[in-house]
């Protein structure tokens, strides 16, 4: 999974997620994906909330404090700031 430099023709910075990485929708969140740790075997999910479009993570920094390494790895903002950008595998 690589963020891709490339925009979108509407300019959103496009993700590029693996078909298998991705995951279906809920009620709450979309563009739902899983990233695995680096330093373990765990596997987090990535997603964006519906209504107030920032993204989060399931780690456990990010659900203790909104901020997480694997958001900002991939080049999403933390602290719940509303980001679009496009899923595309």
């Amino acid at each position: 999974m690589s963020q891709d430099v490339n925009t979108a023709s509407n300019n959103l910075p496009v993700l590029r997620v693996s078909q298998a990485m991705q995951l279906r929708d809920n009620d709450q969140w979309e563009n739902r994906f899983e990233i695995h740790s680096e330093t373990s075997n765990r596997v987090y999910i990535i997603a964006q909330h519906k209504k107030k479009r920032h993204w989060g993570c399931s780690c456990p920094s990010y659900r203790t404090r909104r901020r997480c390494k694997h958001l900002e790895d991939i080049g999403l903002p933390t602290n719940e700031t509303p980001y679009e950008a496009l899923i595309r595998s």
